[in-house]
């Protein structure tokens, strides 16, 4: 597989209008599992370069009401920690719901969403720029993508037939994912 920026966005292009073929052709790419990790953490550091570089874009009055947020370094481990935690809830709950799927083709799709969500993160902060107004648009287009990537991801992963059974899967998964950490995080974070 060629890894130049042409060709990847070629990819990804490609993927946003065939997600299953998209996610076939990188899971076949044989990329070796250390490469598999080492794109995780590049893509949790820029994924948290452009968050810091959106949240300075904004008005000085939003980022105070939003308070002085985490430090690169801080946004990029978490980053991490969520990628690595979707790696793991892609593959174990779709095994448990009778998928095939391998926990590194999980690892290189849950890094190939993240690097076209990257994408979409550019384009949010061009529009955040350029046309503010749109900027509400393209963030609902961004999660709409997401939700619609991850579901094909997920199906062919596991060779489940039904994205739109996976979709509502993911959905419920995603609902007893967050109330679980926040069962687990407040009250690390001193709420009663």
């Amino acid at each position: 597989m060629d890894l130049s920026l042409q060709n990847l966005l070629a990819l990804a292009r490609f993927t946003v209008q065939s997600p299953r073929e998209g996610a076939r052709q990188v899971m076949r790419a044989n990329i070796p599992i250390r490469a598999r990790w080492v794109a995780l953490a590049i893509t949790a550091i820029f994924s948290a370069v452009l968050a810091h570089l959106a949240m300075g874009l904004m008005p000085v009055e939003m980022r105070a009401e939003m308070g002085q947020g985490m430090s690169p370094f801080i946004t990029a481990v978490a980053q991490a920690g969520l990628m690595l935690l979707s790696v793991h809830v892609a593959y174990w709950v779709g095994r448990w719901f009778g998928g095939t799927g391998s926990f590194e083709d999980a690892l290189i799709l849950m890094v190939w969403l993240q690097f076209i969500l990257l994408i979409l993160q550019v384009v949010q902060i061009v529009t955040q720029v350029i046309l503010p107004p749109l900027s509400p648009i393209v963030n609902f287009a961004s999660v709409a993508i997401f939700l619609w990537l991850l579901s094909n991801f997920v199906a062919e992963l596991h060779g489940f037939s039904s994205v739109g059974k996976t979709f509502f899967g993911i959905l419920a998964t995603m609902l007893a994912v967050g109330f679980l950490l926040a069962m687990l995080l407040l009250p690390l974070m001193g709420v009663a």
